[in-house]
């Protein structure tokens, strides 16, 4: 599906250890950006390169901003609420709400 590489930038689990979610850095090709994807996932199950992130997809609109350690942070608020910090330039694709039994709050910043 990708013509890049994935790079994971962050991995976290709730404290039940039953959930976990995974910042990744999709490395495009010539014509496409590069994006940072959060997938949220059952804790034992292997994360897959060749998958599109499931919760949150975001690039640096045309490079109206930067792609760095800062633009995206997520915490777990409780085992089944994950919060997803982002910088407010970046341009939204996917920004689901409850994946995988778990509720996602967003603040841009």
């Amino acid at each position: 599906m990708s013509d890049g590489s994935d790079t994971v930038i962050k991995e976290s689990s709730n404290k039940q250890h039953d959930k976990k979610a995974i910042l990744f850095l999709r490395e495009a090709g010539a014509t496409v950006s590069d994006s940072y994807q959060v997938t949220v996932m059952d804790f034992n199950n292997k994360f897959d390169t060749t998958e599109v992130g499931n919760t949150f997809t975001v690039d640096p609109d045309h490079d109206k901003t930067w792609l760095d350690s800062t633009s995206i942070n997520f915490t777990w608020l409780s085992n089944d609420t994950l919060q997803i910090d982002y910088d407010k330039k970046l341009r939204t694709f996917i920004q689901e709400k409850k994946v995988e039994d778990v509720t996602i709050i967003y603040k841009s910043r």
